[in-house]
Parts: C-alpha cells; sequence; structure tokens
C-alpha cells in the first residue's frame, strides 16, 4: 500500500513539473541556508575552542580592569607591575608567570606609515611565544642579549617586502628585522611587531608596568582553583574586597564560554533569517497542494467512489508534499554543505586559522527529517480537504 502512495505521489509531482520545481526550489533555498549556517557556526566554534584549548589549556590570564571611566580614559586606573608579579609567582600552583606590554605605535617602513600594534615580551619566555603563538618563519627569534631587534608578523613582511636585515623606524627609532613570524592565529601577531621588553616599555612610556600577566598552571591543579587563588591574594595584596577587583582574570574556559555566548547569538539571529526563508517554502507547499487539490478533484472523486478511504486520501497528499519538502531539502543541504566549505576556506584564510565545516550525519539527516515534516505539515490543511470531498460532487466538478 505505501508503495503504491509512494508510485502516486511521485506521478502527481512528475506531472505538475514546473510548479513543483518552483515549490522545491522554496524549500531547497530555506534548508540551504540553514545547514550552511549550522555547519559553519559549529566548525567555527570548534575550531576556536580547540586554538583557545592548544595555547591555553594551562594558562590564566590576568589583565588591569575596574575603576570608574573617568579613570580608564584618564590612564590613573590600577595598573599591573612588579609586585602583581611576585605575589602570583608566591602563589599555590603557579609554574611560570610572565608579564607583556603591548600598544600601538606609529611604525614607518619605505616612507610608508602606519600604526601597528607593539608586542614587548621576555625573549627568554617560551610562555609568552606559545600564548601569543608566535613562531619563526624566515631568520630568528629575539635574544637576551643585543638591542634593536624585532620580529615582524607575517602579513607585515609580505605586504612590505622585509626580510631579515631589513630596517624599520618605530616612534622615529630605527631598528633592525631579526625574523619574521610564521602566519600565526593571533592576527595581532601576524599583523604585529615583537621586540624585547625594556625596549617596548621604553616606546610606550610604561617604565614599570605591565599591559597583561600570563600565568602557566603546575601539573595537577586546574586553571580555575588557580585563579581564584590569584584573585584571593591580589585582593590581599591590594588591600580589596571581593567585588572590588581593579584586576581582571581568565582562563581559556572563560575565553571559550563567553565566545560561545556571542556565538550563540549570532548564529542564532542568522538562523531566524534562514528560518523565515523555510518558512516562504512552507507556505508555497501549501499553496501548490491546494491548488493539486482543485485540479483533482474529479480525480479524488473517483478513488472514492472505487473505495479509497478519508484515511488514504489525507495519506496520499501528506506524503506528496512531504516528498516536495524532502525533494528541497536534500538538494537544500548538498548545496548547504557545498557552501559551508567554501564560506570556511575563505574565513580561514581571513583569519589565519584552521577551520573545518561541520557535516555531521546528524546533520544531514536531521536537515532530512526537517524537511520532510516542514512539508507534511504544510500539506495537511489540503490534505484535509481533499479528504473530506464527497464522492458525487467531486465528480460533477469535472
Amino acid at each position: 500500500m505505501l508503495l503504491d502512495f509512494l508510485k502516486l505521489a511521485y506521478r502527481n509531482i512528475r506531472h505538475r513539473d514546473k510548479r513543483s520545481w518552483l515549490t522545491i526550489i522554496g524549500t531547497l533555498i530555506g534548508i540551504m541556508a540553514v545547514v550552511s549556517l549550522i555547519s559553519i557556526g559549529q566548525g567555527l566554534q570548534t575550531s576556536i575552542e580547540d586554538e583557545f584549548k592548544d595555547i591555553g589549556a594551562d594558562k590564566v590570564y590576568v589583565s588591569p580592569g575596574g575603576g570608574s571611566v573617568a579613570e580608564r580614559f584618564s590612564g590613573t586606573a590600577a595598573k599591573l607591575d612588579e609586585d602583581d608579579i611576585e605575589t602570583i609567582r608566591r602563589t599555590r600552583g603557579v609554574d611560570i608567570v610572565e608579564g607583556r606590554v603591548s600598544g600601538s605605535l606609529i611604525v614607518e617602513i619605505d616612507d610608508e606609515t602606519s600604526f601597528r600594534q607593539i608586542f614587548g615580551v621576555d625573549p627568554d619566555s617560551d610562555l609568552m611565544k606559545q600564548t601569543l603563538d608566535i613562531g619563526v618563519s624566515e631568520g630568528r627569534y629575539l635574544r637576551s642579549t643585543g638591542s634593536s631587534g624585532v620580529v615582524v608578523g607575517q602579513s607585515i613582511a609580505e605586504d612590505q617586502d622585509l626580510e631579515p636585515r631589513s630596517r624599520i623606524e618605530i616612534n622615529g627609532n630605527d631598528y633592525r628585522v631579526v625574523g619574521v613570524s610564521k602566519s600565526s592565529s593571533n592576527r595581532n601577531v601576524d599583523s604585529g611587531i615583537v621586540m624585547a621588553m625594556e625596549e617596548a616599555r621604553e616606546l610606550l612610556d610604561r617604565p614599570e608596568s605591565f599591559g597583561s600577566i600570563n600565568v602557566k598552571v603546575q601539573e595537577g591543579y586546574t586553571p580555575s582553583e588557580v585563579e581564584e587563588d590569584i584573585e584571593k591574594n591580589l585582593r590581599n595584596e591590594r588591600d580589596l574586597e571581593e567585588g572590588e577587583e581593579d584586576f581582571t582574570t581568565n582562563t581559556a574556559e572563560d575565553l571559550i564560554r563567553s565566545l560561545n555566548n556571542q556565538l550563540s547569538i549570532v548564529r542564532g539571529v542568522l538562523l531566524g533569517i534562514g528560518s523565515i526563508s523555510l518558512l516562504v517554502g512552507a507556505v508555497g507547499i501549501m499553496n501548490t497542494m491546494y491548488t493539486s487539490v482543485t485540479e483533482r478533484t474529479r480525480e479524488i472523486g473517483v478513488m472514492k467512489a472505487i473505495g479509497a478511504t478519508k484515511r488514504q486520501i489525507l495519506t496520499l497528499f501528506l506524503i506528496e508534499s512531504g516528498a516536495i519538502g524532502l525533494v528541497g531539502g536534500a538538494m537544500g543541504a548538498t548545496i548547504g554543505i557545498g557552501l559551508s566549505w567554501a564560506a570556511t576556506s575563505v574565513i580561514s584564510s581571513q583569519l589565519g586559522i584552521g577551520i573545518t565545516a561541520y557535516v555531521g550525519l546528524e546533520l544531514i539527516l536531521g536537515s532530512l527529517f526537517f524537511s520532510f515534516i516542514v512539508g507534511m505539515v504544510s500539506g495537511v490543511l489540503p490534505a484535509l480537504k481533499a479528504s473530506r470531498l464527497e464522492p458525487a460532487e467531486a465528480i460533477r466538478h469535472g
């Protein structure tokens, strides 16, 4: 019986030809939008989570924060200094502590002037190299002995045709390029300049403060518990009550959670837009099925006259509308996955991190099932109308 229904549904869809394809396209666009957005969003989320876990699974980050808006704008807000470094170093579970400074300065390369992000780090610190994701593709990294050497980001080197032994000016001071960084997951590093801490402090006029402090956690401790101890010790050192902190601490989990919340909002908005397209497709299916019922009134009357029940007529039209949704869903899912692969390729090249579109079996089967259900739901009212036709009146309709 089911096979007969499927054959009839296939015949009727083929009979309408152009109208069926126009209806399928409406569903196709909606499913394509939903599938591509889910695939891109999930792929982006997974890739960024992996990046954070790789560079920060055992890290705690401390940065200046708090204070009034006026204090932050005037530069009088609390800063991080060597006392904070020592306080953190004495905290239980802390393995390595390193501070860094950063800020934008005027950089002149071959008579071209621009603002670039400057990172001041301890040349001997592997922690900073790992945290900032700094590698060297040409030349060498910074050394603690010697001065006036900088490592430039790969995008600067490519744009300005820089290589080791090139000369650049930063705030009017001459510096030699000793190395070019590898493509980094940190886009600021990719387009920035890394130099020794003391030189950066002098250029940025921050002789004693740090822009942030990075902490590596000892094995056997979790970043969250070490973070709590760091907060407690810094409050004691600064004579602050809980809730009055003028500093901020974060772990990779905190950053991932914040990022996921932001991505969820963006993904929700985009999925809402995709759902509107799917709603338009559902209305198209309903309209097509109503038209089909009107055109096939006599056929329905004949079927009822020879013994077809209301249930069978209802089932036939539901299968037919579901099939239209299913075909549109299959085509939409296929195109959506293709679009997501293309989009993630472009995003990867722009962000400098590897992003792979998410293509799980549950996404494919879910989109097919959802499109079939949307088709069936859209056909409920037309199917009910068809099932309730009286045989004699339906036959006279022709």
